[in-house]
């Protein structure tokens, strides 16, 4: 009896697995419409017209200059270092050329040998006008020639001044002074080393930067070009001082477009009296321009280029259609265009040349 209980207990397990085996399946090969992939898109909104730019730039001092000595000698004495504040004018380092110095002694030493002559010569010509006064006893020709010994004379006395201060000029190079205000930014000599022709010539003494007063170069795009003025206002900021906004007003356009980049050079002229900015700081400027109404900005990513277009992938229809379009300006996230393309439109947020034209797509409902 019990052997029976445990037969028909089987074969109704069996059956029930078996019954429900094909219920529980669903067929593989079949893909429901939530199955399939669908791509985000965007609908194109007006944006309001720029007033400002956004720029990268690099502030520069407005003067600089390294310093190299002009003639061969040993450097004696450095007075200034890294970092020390300097006036136009002040001494900065001392050399040494005892032979320009000895060159400068004989230069002096012909000058009074000249001017001796010349005076030997204008006593003689003196005398020879006094002599003429009693006739016959000079003839016309020895004064004449008295006269010619005499002009020879002074020009030789001239030409060796103009010797001697050659020289003295040459000496005076021994002097390195500053040429304007402004900081020592480097030095990479020091006393002892030879300098000039023959030495350690390619390499500058000192060199020295204006910190009051300081250049910002910013490239403009040629888009905005006709928009800049002399003397506007611009606004920048730097990462080393976070919240602060720096000023500075238009002073010199190039009125020339680079062709690599089509854009032209500006430069702002920025007082830095505190000396709180330094040369070499990278800087976001906004520089004030105007746009036109009706402005459209979308993603980045929803505008692609290739080596034949420049496009967005509009959906219309179901059907992803390429649209070409140039880009204007570009912000952090967003970037202007131009073309076939108007308010109230849907774009694909992620454009890609895998997509092809006139193709069927796909996309998630536009918030």
């Amino acid at each position: 009896m019990k052997q029976i209980i445990i037969l028909f207990l089987a074969g109704f397990i069996i059956a029930s697995c078996g019954g429900n085996n094909s219920d529980s399946h669903s067929d593989p090969g079949k893909i429901t419409q939530e199955d399939e992939f669908r791509y985000t898109a965007i609908q194109v909104k007006e944006a309001p017209p720029l007033r400002e730019i956004n720029l990268p730039g690099e502030i520069e001092s407005f003067y600089e200059t390294d310093l190299y000595p002009r003639v061969s000698s040993y450097i004696n004495k450095i007075h200034v270092d890294i970092g020390d504040r300097v006036e136009k004018g002040q001494l900065l380092a001392e050399l040494d050329a005892p032979e320009l110095k000895a060159n400068l002694t004989a230069a002096f030493s012909k000058i009074k040998s000249a001017e001796a002559v010349f005076h030997a010569s204008k006593a003689h010509y003196n005398r020879a006008l006094k002599t003429q006064k009693t006739p016959g006893a000079i003839s016309e020709l020895e004064v004449e020639a008295a006269l010619t010994k005499l002009i020879s004379d002074s020009l030789m006395v001239v030409a060796e001044q103009s010797h001697f201060e050659s020289v003295k000029q040459l000496v005076d190079y021994l002097r390195i002074t500053a040429p304007f205000a402004g900081v020592v930014t480097d030095r990479r000599l020091a006393p002892g080393a030879f300098v000039g022709p023959g030495g350690q010539n390619s390499v500058p003494l000192l060199k020295i930067k204006q910190l009051d007063r300081l250049r910002l170069r910013l490239a403009v795009p040629e888009a905005y070009i006709s928009d800049i003025r002399i003397g506007a206002k611009v606004n920048f900021s730097v990462r080393t001082f976070q919240g602060e906004v720096f000023s500075g007003n238009i002073s010199r356009l190039s009125n020339s477009v680079r062709p690599d980049t089509r854009s032209e050079m500006i430069e702002v002229d920025i007082s830095n009296s505190s000396r709180k900015l330094k040369p070499g700081m990278f800087v976001s400027a906004k520089l004030p321009v105007s746009a036109n109404e009706g402005s459209i900005f979308i993603p980045k990513s929803a505008v692609l280029s290739n080596m034949e277009r420049t496009f967005v992938i509009k959906v219309e229809d179901g059907t992803a259609k390429w649209v070409n379009v140039q880009r204007g300006d570009i912000t952090s996230n967003n970037v202007q265009i131009f073309g076939d393309i108007k308010v109230g439109d849907i774009l694909l947020k992620v454009a890609s040349d895998e997509i092809p034209n006139n193709s069927p797509i796909k996309i998630e409902p536009v918030i």
